[in-house]
């Protein structure tokens, strides 16, 4: 992603902490007047402010450092996930308050949906008293894919979704700028931003839930993320039939229902029914498919890191474990030894801190602080929506 020189800055501030104007003219490449300029004018407006003076210097005038103060600006996050959304608004530290959650049916229509999600969030909005002028845009995490301008949800297999304009909908309800992505992916980037991942170069994140599904997430000039339909990897050809038309895909194998069916027991909790599943005698066919799926994958993309989201993330340590040991076996040799599995950082509301991220990403950290568009609406439903949006 492109940054603004504000966005470079502000970036080297998150990823490194406290730093000297000296030190942030060497990491960005800006001139020591431009970074001059643009500090005085963040320190102004509240972005930043400045520290202690660096104990670090035995000779001389200390240098004076500059840290991001974390609630000079809030994002809203909203997630959807399969039948339950979270909203919360988040500081620029990735800092969540006041989670609010709603449940809905797949058969409701969009649009509704929509109308209902900002009606939640204005009112968390009103209760958090941040000023409107603080709140820079929205983040959107949802199921399926995500076209390149990061506005529609173009396909979701898990929902029945085709094509949903959610970034066009949340403008016109809420006012405030909107960028949509997928679940997994966003929730890639939160990790390798704000989680396990800060030393990675590059994620791939696991989420298991309704589905399993992954994103793949990298740092630095050239970073990059893009979702990854693990789920739909085919592990057994001419297999069971999938909801994406495909047949022997892992999703038919490693997921709530097929794990479910596995344990026969509908009344188990999703956190238990990992551990029940690894006790089952056909444990090992399950395992060896998501084995498969993943040095598949993993060969493919080559991450330093994979994280366990969603369900994973509280995986037994059996399960943790077994897999550091057999996936290296399973990718080029020269990926092994750089290759680390983590659980995730993020957990409920996992989804909300992906959103939050996508919209600090998008509206904070790559252009610095922008205003937002347009009036921030508080109360009532918004007086136009656009056609077609939902």
């Amino acid at each position: 992603m492109t940054r603004t020189a504000a966005g470079e800055i502000l970036t080297r501030l998150r990823d490194a902490g406290p730093m000297s104007r000296a030190d942030l003219t060497r990491e960005t490449g800006l001139s020591s007047a431009g970074v001059t300029k643009i500090t005085a004018q963040m320190r102004l407006e509240g972005i930043i402010r400045e520290g202690s003076a660096s104990e670090a210097a035995a000779i001389g005038r200390p240098p004076v450092t500059v840290e991001i103060n974390s609630e000079c600006r809030y994002v809203l996050a909203i997630h959807l996930g399969a039948r339950q959304v979270h909203v919360a608004l988040s500081d620029v530290s990735l800092s969540l308050s006041l989670t609010e959650t709603l449940a809905y049916d797949l058969s409701e229509p969009t649009d509704a949906l929509v109308a209902r999600i900002a009606e939640l969030a204005r009112g968390l909005i009103a209760r958090s008293a941040v000023p409107a002028d603080r709140i820079l845009g929205v983040g959107i995490g949802v199921p399926g894919s995500v076209d390149e301008t990061r506005r529609v949800n173009t396909h979701s297999i898990l929902t029945g979704w085709h094509d949903v304009h959610f970034a066009d909908a949340f403008e016109a309800e809420l006012g405030l700028p909107a960028v949509v992505e997928h679940n997994a992916t966003a929730l890639a980037l939160a990790e390798c931003c704000y989680g396990v991942g800060k030393e990675a170069e590059s994620l791939l994140y696991l989420l298991l839930g309704k589905g399993i599904g992954a994103g793949y997430a990298q740092t630095g000039p050239m970073g990059r993320r893009s979702a990854v339909e693990i789920g739909h990897v085919v592990v057994e050809p001419g297999g069971r039939p999938c909801r994406c038309g495909g047949r022997g895909c892992l999703e038919r194998f490693f997921s709530e229902e097929p794990l479910r069916a596995l344990v026969g027991n509908p009344e188990l909790s999703r956190s238990a029914l990992l551990s029940a599943a690894m006790n089952h005698p056909e444990w090992d066919k399950v395992s060896e498919a998501f084995l498969l799926a993943l040095g598949t994958t993993v060969t493919l993309l080559g991450p330093e890191m994979i994280v366990l989201g969603g369900d994973l993330s509280g995986a037994p340590e059996a399960f943790v474990s077994r897999l550091r040991e057999e996936l290296p076996g399973r990718v080029m040799p020269q990926q092994r030894n750089n290759l680390r599995i983590e659980r995730a950082r993020f957990t409920d509301p996992a989804g909300a801190y992906g959103a939050a991220c996508i919209a600090l990403e998008s509206f904070f950290y790559a252009t610095g602080p922008v205003a937002p568009r347009w009036p921030l609406r508080r109360a009532g439903r918004a007086g136009h929506r656009r056609g077609g949006t939902a």
